[in-house]
């Protein structure tokens, strides 16, 4: 077993080794002056992404949360910035070495891309840091229903882009495998990848397998059973919906359409494993030779698409983490006459009452409501009992004698 300390330690490196690379990158970028929007961009995605790594960094040294999944991410990250650093040198001095009046800005390229092609590989690596530190503080932290929106906004968005590099990544290596002969080495290597390609999309579809079970178990429920009080009770709903058993229908929809989102997916993973199988077969050829620059290419290119798979696999276990809504739990919960009775979550997060039963003229809440309002609830209470505490001081002989009793109305004659 892998010594926690160690993994940590490791990972701080290698957080520091990004970010010192994306620093040397924005400083050599800064250094030639340029007003180019391209190159405006690449800055201020740099700027980002040295916030991201600054963030994680600090985590990092601070907590013990694993973060050894962001290993190759990070490491092809810092290696990416620290190779066009040196493509960017490489280019000005071709170009006479003038930092003023360097214009190749378009001409630069790193693994077939432009200047725009790796500012987006940048954003994948800048946006799976923060899926991890999100991923760490819905694990530790008190959050919001509206937190929880956005983060599997982030997640689905990330995941997109990152499903389109690593097909566009394919191609380049596909590409590559027909220029010249391949030795029998390199197909063997190839084989590998593929099949572990493979792996990746047969886990996918084990992931897709769970959650579908998981929502069909869900949805199956009922989390609004058994909720009971008396008929001289009195309850109160925050924001109740005009229709009592729409809130149950919203859900029921909603874990419908998830379920058939992940059927698509299970779907189209079905066919990717199908590609995957026919490449294998294809690879299954006579030996050919290709140059050492193609082959650091591909070895290159192999790299990077081991680190957007891992990128890959972050976002699906945040996705997972994500999906799982938080639930409160109540049961066998009583109460007797002329009480209060509030139980509602501040956080957005779903609550399961069974059981729960109220007095005469009692008060009852349920539901969900801000910190503010809780808390506005909380004085109103406060103001209602020394109301009624002023009402029995000033007619404190009759309460003895009678109690509090009753206003009676004039009978109209």
């Amino acid at each position: 077993m892998t010594d926690p300390v160690s993994a940590a330690s490791g990972i701080l490196t290698l957080v520091v080794f990004a970010f010192q690379s994306s620093k040397i990158l924005y400083e050599t970028i800064s250094s030639f002056q340029s007003s180019q929007r391209t190159v405006r961009e690449l800055k201020e995605g740099l700027v980002a992404l040295n916030e991201a790594l600054e963030s994680l960094q600090q985590t990092v040294a601070t907590t013990d949360v694993d973060f050894s999944s962001l290993e190759l991410p990070l490491r092809r990250c810092g290696k990416a910035c620290e190779d066009f650093t040196k493509v960017i040198e490489q280019c000005s001095k071709h170009s006479g070495g003038s930092r003023t009046s360097f214009r190749d800005w378009a001409k630069l390229r790193y693994m077939g891309d432009d200047i725009t092609g790796f500012k987006n590989m940048l954003e994948s690596y800048k946006s799976t840091i923060i899926i991890a530190l999100g991923d760490a503080n819905v694990r530790t932290s008190a959050i919001t229903s509206n937190f929880l929106k956005e983060f599997k906004d982030i997640i689905a968005n990330t995941t997109s882009d990152l499903n389109e590099h690593l097909q566009a990544i394919d191609t380049k290596l596909q590409a590559l495998s027909l220029q010249g002969p391949t030795i029998s080495d390199e197909d063997v290597t190839e084989q590998r990848r593929i099949q572990e390609e493979k792996q990746s999309a047969e886990q996918c579809l084990s992931i897709c397998a769970a959650v579908s079970a998981h929502i069909e178990q869900f949805q199956s429920s009922n989390v609004f059973e058994n909720i009971a009080s008396p008929p001289d009770s009195y309850r109160a709903t925050l924001n109740p919906p005009k229709n009592p058993d729409s809130a149950q229908l919203f859900t029921i929809g909603s874990l419908k359409a998830c379920r058939e989102t992940m059927d698509s997916s299970t779907t189209w993973l079905r066919k990717h494993l199908q590609d995957l199988d026919s490449k294998l077969a294809a690879l299954r050829g006579p030996p050919k030779q290709i140059s050492t620059v193609q082959a650091a290419e591909q070895e290159r290119i192999r790299e990077e698409i081991e680190s957007v798979k891992q990128c890959l696999t972050i976002c699906a276990n945040a996705s997972e983490l994500a999906q799982q809504e938080r639930v409160n739990i109540f049961e066998d919960v009583s109460m007797a006459d002329d009480g209060h009775q509030v139980i509602v979550s501040t956080l957005g997060d779903l609550i399961l009452a069974r059981r729960v039963t109220a007095g005469a003229r009692s008060m009852q809440l349920m539901g969900q409501m801000s910190d503010d309002s809780l808390q506005q609830l909380s004085q109103n209470f406060g103001q209602s009992s020394e109301e009624k505490r002023a009402k029995l001081d000033a007619g404190s002989e009759f309460t003895e004698r009678y109690g509090e009793g009753w206003k009676l109305n004039p009978r109209s004659s």
